[in-house]
């Protein structure tokens, strides 16, 4: 008959065991007894690889992957901003081997933050965080103005402004389109970009000036642009006879 005794196991530690055998009386009554010393090594977790700092845009996957060293079982946990992630929706997590990885499919503006990854067993915790930046494109949060009129007229020799103003991850190239054709700066027509406001000013208006105005804007993640109905600026020039007209009416009440 054999008997094995434990005296104690815990943590990473050395376990003494008394090992007891009894040989049959048949056997002259010999009994042997046997000590043995029997190890049993629990290793903590710990990460060998992380994922650097990821700036990606809106709509591509992200995927954090790390490599782990450690004695099994082991937990794997992933938080975003202090708040723990769970597989479904959006987000898919996968273990192969020492490898674990946190998926998200289709990137969101709400997805950028703080990445925390935890791996505990039964001695010990490691954790590794890193950020994840996402690029948005830009939107128009205020449409063209003078918005408040379907059309704006102007005579023949004035100037007229229209601007916009912008949201979205710099750096943002902006442009304006006449008619669908791009504008280029020229001695009456300035184009600025500051404080996410782009700025269109055109002085010295002549008749061929007259059309349709759009705002384009674009970034590393794509493009934008004011087209729809109540984003667009029609602008209607009045002509020389238009002109002479209100003269004449403004001397005839002056007479």
């Amino acid at each position: 008959t054999v008997l094995w005794y434990r005296r104690r196991i815990a943590g990473i530690c050395t376990g003494l065991f008394l090992m007891v055998v009894y040989f049959s009386p048949f056997l002259n009554l010999l009994n042997f007894f046997m000590l043995c010393l029997l190890s049993i090594e629990m290793y903590p977790p710990v990460f060998v690889s992380k994922p650097d700092p990821m700036t990606l845009y809106v709509g591509k996957q992200a995927v954090f992957q790390c490599s782990l060293t450690g004695s099994s079982p082991m937990e794997v946990v992933w938080h975003k901003d202090s708040i723990a992630i769970s597989s479904e929706g959006n987000y898919v997590m996968k273990c192969e081997k020492n490898k674990y990885s946190l998926h998200i499919k289709s990137l969101e503006l709400t997805n950028q933050g703080t990445y925390l990854c935890k791996a505990s067993n039964s001695v010990g915790t490691a954790t590794f965080t890193t950020e994840l930046k996402v690029i948005g494109k830009p939107s128009f949060v205020k449409i063209i103005e003078p918005a408040s009129l379907e059309s704006l007229s102007s005579l023949v020799g004035s100037e007229v402004s229209l601007h916009c103003s912008l949201k979205g991850s710099e750096p943002i190239t902006v442009s304006w389109l006449k008619d669908n054709h791009e504008l280029k700066e020229a001695e009456n027509i300035q184009i600025t970009y500051e404080n996410k406001t782009a700025l269109l000013h055109i002085t010295n208006l002549q008749s061929n000036h007259g059309g349709k105005y759009s705002c384009q804007a674009q970034n590393q993640a794509g493009s934008q642009t004011c087209s729809a109905v109540s984003c667009d600026a029609t602008l209607t020039i009045l002509g020389l006879f238009l002109m002479c007209i209100t003269l004449f009416l403004f001397n005839f009440i002056l007479l």
